[in-house]
């Protein structure tokens, strides 16, 4: 089989998984989907992305396995500082300003696959110089937005006097830290 045609079969299986799934992976760089998508089909003993993409359609619990392999739990607190301090210093003082001191902001953060970018964001706007609790809330593909646990792991990213705060709620902070 040619390049070409593995390319062709590539682009097959994406367009399957966007129609049928609504999940669009065209974004991702070629060569790590090339190289997940095929980690699952040796582990299937299946040797074309044809053979794939059949087998998806009669057994649709595939799906989940391939999406924990492609979505990438790449993350961390603060991971764009440049990001975070524009939003700081010229997002939410502009946000903050439009609202009075009484009325709720409410924060999403999509595609968050082990949630330190919604924690960020809650961090950020609890710490902020007109700090609120913030009802906050985030998701992955995977899942369903649910009450946040940060891993102790995932904690020490977090400067000393941070990493106190969000172990309890004392502070504002919306969740609490997990085992």
């Amino acid at each position: 089989m040619s390049e070409l045609d593995l390319e062709h079969e590539l682009d097959e299986l994406l367009a399957m998984m966007r129609e049928t799934r609504g999940s669009d992976f065209t974004g991702y760089k070629r060569s790590t989907l090339q190289r997940r998508v095929k980690r699952r089909m040796i582990l299937l003993d299946l040797a074309t992305f044809g053979e794939y993409k059949d087998y998806l359609e009669l057994q649709p619990e595939e799906f989940g396995q391939l999406f924990d392999s492609l979505l990438i739990n790449v993350t961390s607190f603060f991971r764009d500082p440049l990001a975070w301090q524009a939003l700081q210093e010229q997002v939410l003082p502009e946000l903050f300003s439009a609202k009075g001191v009484k009325t709720p902001i409410r924060v999403w953060s999509a595609g968050c696959a082990t949630g330190e970018e919604a924690y960020t964001l809650a961090i950020v706007l609890a710490e902020g110089p007109r700090a609120r609790p913030v009802p906050g809330a985030g998701e992955d593909l995977r899942d369903r937005p649910r009450p946040g646990r940060v891993a102790a792991g995932a904690r020490r990213s977090l400067r000393r006097q941070r990493a106190r705060r969000c172990a309890g709620e004392a502070q504002g902070y919306l969740f609490r830290a997990g085992r």
